[in-house]
């Protein structure tokens, strides 16, 4: 875990000022200026690229806090932002062309995000820990207030659905978030929290919040929405038993029946659905032909190929390390330059050192959440890291969660929760 205890130059910031108000309603309102966003987008068609607007400022100045508290921490961030930096850069001079290197800019942003408002939690803790801990935790109930209301617009019929069926007609709904590959991850970690807080909390909301969870997981009716309601509601209550996790024990076997009915109600409802949309006898096909992976996947193996084959022999040792860059990669494949699968993307468009800075960044908090899930009376541990491990498989199996927008400030803000658990109880027993 990030060293808070060591001596901090208090002197030059002795109390909560105005730029940390400014700082943490930010972090509160993020999702709130990506619902605003996709609205100009989707009813309007126009975007004002508001949700940049408001991440890039946000973002310089979390640096800069971090930068007056934990000056280190600073430059090591600064250092690997410069170096994922490089290939943008080479190609934006190379080619002269603003979107691909805006494009990257957006990526990095993205990538460092989590991290980046960790280590802000992480640097203001020492000196202000009551003021931390109330406004991180208010900051992710915010913005599961404003995503619960995003899709009550999508389930009155308000947004974008999911899946078009015709011009006037569709499937699901994401409402007014108009990435809608990254509602997924966003709603993992989101409803995760919420769920794991009720358990913990007020049992016996559990099974109305476990209800919504999956109504919510139905309405967006991607996979990834789907298959996370389901694993969270079940997998919240397993995980909170921490050392008898491998167990077999009566809550395990009170959840199965449940789970039973619901995974083939789920099958039930996909099936209609694709039967819906018209890609049922496509699904079963692929699914003859390459197993449940290809469904999975569905045709990212194809495009992954495409991109190894551009990593190992149409790239330089250096491009090998640093990346192409998107527009290096649009040069190869002009019509679709991502496979959506976060490891092939970032190794390709990042090189070897961003692939590197985005698995280091994953299993970093995967290592400190199962740390303390076992060794800590962290109560937020448990979720932590069902939240973490999900997000690892999800990245590789959807996309969309390494370099996503909407999910980077509430992945940061859930694990800070674990950061602030873990030094309440270290204070506790000091």
């Amino acid at each position: 875990m990030l060293n808070c205890s060591k001596p901090l130059n208090v002197s030059r910031i002795s109390k909560i000022n105005v730029i940390h108000h400014i700082i943490m309603w930010m972090l509160c309102g993020y999702l709130l200026i990506d619902i605003i966003s996709g609205f100009f987008v989707i009813q309007m068609g126009v975007d004002l690229k508001l949700s940049l607007l408001y991440k890039m400022p946000l973002f310089l100045i979390m640096l800069l806090m971090i930068a007056l508290y934990q000056l280190s921490l600073f430059v090591t961030l600064f250092f690997v932002i410069t170096l994922l930096f490089v290939t943008p850069s080479i190609e934006f001079f190379r080619a002269s062309q603003i979107s691909f290197f805006a494009t990257d800019i957006g990526y990095i942003i993205k990538i460092l995000m989590p991290l980046t408002v960790f280590i802000y939690l992480a640097s203001i803790y020492k000196v202000a820990p009551r003021f931390t801990e109330r406004w991180t935790r208010f900051a992710l109930w915010t913005n599961f207030s404003f995503l619960l209301f995003n899709l009550g617009l999508g389930a009155l019929g308000f947004g974008r659905s999911s899946y078009a069926l015709s011009d006037d007609e569709g499937v699901g709904s994401n409402g007014f978030i108009y990435a809608a590959n990254e509602l997924g991850p966003t709603f993992i970690v989101l409803f995760g929290f919420v769920l794991h807080v009720i358990w913990n909390n007020y049992k016996k909301f559990y099974i109305p919040m476990a209800v919504l969870t999956l109504l919510c997981g139905i309405l967006v009716a991607t996979k990834t929405a789907m298959l996370s309601a389901f694993l969270l509601v079940f997998l919240i209550p397993i995980f909170n038993e921490r050392e008898l996790f491998f167990r077999l024990t009566w809550l395990k076997l009170k959840l199965f029946l449940p789970a039973v009915i619901i995974i083939i109600t789920l099958i039930v409802f996909i099936i209609d659905f694709l039967e819906a949309i018209g890609l049922y006898d496509r699904v079963m096909w692929v699914f003859s032909e390459k197993g449940i992976v290809g469904v999975l996947w569905s045709g990212r193996d194809i495009y992954s190929k495409d991109l190894i084959d551009i990593y190992i022999y149409q790239s330089t040792l250096f491009q090998q390390v640093f990346g192409q860059g998107s527009g290096g990669v649009a040069e190869h494949l002009p019509r679709k330059y991502s496979a959506e699968v976060d490891a092939i993307d970032s190794l390709v468009w990042f090189g070897f050192f961003g692939l590197l800075t985005c698995l280091s960044i994953n299993f970093y908090f995967i290592k400190q959440s199962a740390k303390y899930l076992l060794h800590s009376k962290s109560v937020i541990a448990p979720c932590v890291l069902l939240v973490n491990l999900l997000l690892l498989f999800l990245s590789q199996i959807s996309g969309h969660v390494w370099m996503s927008g909407t999910l980077g400030i509430s992945l940061g803000l859930l694990n800070g929760v674990l950061l602030i658990d873990y030094k309440k109880s270290e204070e506790m027993n000091a």
